[in-house]
């Protein structure tokens, strides 16, 4: 009964570090929104801390998933397969806290997923901004077979800019 105690607890720390992962990706969607970098880089260190804790609990849920059945050392079970071994007293709780990590992790990857949108957009804004500043075509420049510079669309090369330094 031990070790159900220990994998229900174990299950509970896991939904609480997702749920704080959770909240600080909002805060880097917020952040990216508003390019507060600094800001941003600092919940990314935040970020890597809940990681490392994820990263522990998450060995000692599959210690204790060993120790309930030898068989899944190499294996490990589905969720419904271990509550079928999981005593009625623990089995509730156990699958509650196993719904909730699933929906958090659900809520994660929408977030990732916005993130790097959000992410890619900004990067094309500073592209695109650069791409003005230095009079370089969103083609870019090619070379003769000669090895002289020629521009696409007999644009003017850059004024703000040495490309060829």
């Amino acid at each position: 009964m031990d070790t159900y105690v220990k994998l229900l607890s174990v299950m509970e720390s896991l939904v609480i570090h997702h749920r704080e992962l959770a909240d600080l990706e909002q805060d880097k969607v917020r952040l990216i929104i508003d390019q507060d970098w600094e800001h941003l880089e600092a919940t990314v260190e935040k970020s890597k801390d809940v990681l490392r804790s994820i990263e522990d609990a998450e060995r000692q849920r599959v210690g204790l998933i060993e120790t309930i059945d030898e068989r899944w050392k190499d294996n490990p079970p589905s969720v419904s397969t271990l509550i079928e071994h999981v005593p009625s007293p623990f089995r509730a709780d156990i699958q509650q806290a196993a719904e909730t990590l699933r929906t958090t992790m659900v809520e994660l990857k929408s977030l990732n997923k916005r993130s790097e949108q959000l992410i890619a957009g900004s990067l094309e804004v500073v592209d695109f901004t650069l791409s003005l500043l230095s009079g370089v075509s969103s083609k870019g420049r090619t070379y003769s077979g000669d090895g002289e510079e020629k521009v696409e669309g007999g644009e003017h090369p850059s004024l703000v800019f040495d490309v060829k330094a």
